[in-house]
């Protein structure tokens, strides 16, 4: 092993040591759990300056992810709402992007799950409302005031805290003003629950609504409108079939299905008005 090497060998075994509990990657912010890991990286639950409680998230140091999630957060982090899980600080250490975070208490497929296990279809639809108007409110604020569309939006990017939803990972988020979704390449995006136009390479001001309103149907059903089980066949099912609203009460399924609308213009003027049509239904 030449020193080159050594010195890789001791970098990788000290990133190591950073994910482990007690570390303190970041000076005064000990790990305590870890709380999820994926493809991109991995959330830990630590004691920060205080006697606070934190989330930190790390994105694993490929050059690309780093890039694009330190750019979608930075759009995204100077923003101020009730309903966005707040980003306290973001910085690349050793070639890996920390964020620092809001501690949530869990999120809504945590929720659902509780209820899918105890025997129930899906979360009672008091509940849903308000789990999704609470979104609806942070991503028409994103939307209409920042031009942000969210493009990840699904049960587990949104979290309880409190007796509050917020919308939270904010790596995916792309601003309007290119109106095109060529930087964003389908392995990132969550096939279940994208817009249409996400798989053309395109982005519309309603692409985060679409997706809210199929997590409308699973938290309140437990059935997905699109039940493709690898990307092809999504990609086929939202761009060229009708959603499958079955599971839902005859009065949500217009509503529903207009939030589903192919073509984004044929979709309502806003997440806040889809949920106000499923109130008065």
């Amino acid at each position: 092993m030449d020193c080159a090497d050594v010195v890789e060998h001791e970098e990788m075994e000290f990133k190591a040591q950073c994910k482990e509990p007690n570390a303190e990657p970041i000076p005064g912010h000990r790990l305590l759990q870890l709380l999820g890991r994926g493809g991109f990286g991995e959330v830990w639950k630590c004691a920060a300056p205080g006697g606070l409680y934190k989330a930190i998230k790390f994105v694993h140091n490929a050059s690309a992810t780093v890039a694009d999630e330190l750019k979608a957060v930075q759009l995204v982090k100077a923003i101020r709402h009730p309903f966005l899980l707040f980003v306290e600080s973001v910085e690349i250490l050793d070639g890996e992007l920390v964020i620092v975070m809001e501690l949530a208490d869990c999120s809504l497929h945590d929720v659902l799950t509780c209820y899918r296990a105890a025997g129930n279809a899906g979360i009672p639809r008091p509940q849903v409302l308000g789990f999704v108007r609470d979104a609806a409110e942070a991503l028409d604020l994103m939307n209409f005031q920042h031009g942000l569309q969210h493009l990840d939006v699904k049960p587990r990017n949104l979290f309880v805290a409190g007796n509050q939803v917020k919308v939270a990972d904010f790596g995916l988020v792309s601003s309007l003003s290119g109106k095109r979704g060529e930087g964003i390449p389908l392995s990132a995006v969550s096939p279940l629950y994208a817009a249409p136009e996400i798989f053309h390479g395109a982005i519309s001001r309603d692409s985060d609504q679409y997706s809210l309103a199929i997590v409308f149907q699973e938290l309140l059903t437990g059935a997905l409108p699109f039940c493709g089980t690898n990307v092809r066949q999504l990609l086929l099912q939202h761009t060229t079939q009708e959603p499958d609203l079955n599971a839902l009460a005859a009065c949500d399924r217009p509503v529903v299905a207009r939030a589903l609308a192919k073509n984004p213009k044929n979709r309502y003027g806003s997440c806040a008005e889809f949920v106000r049509a499923l109130t008065a239904s």
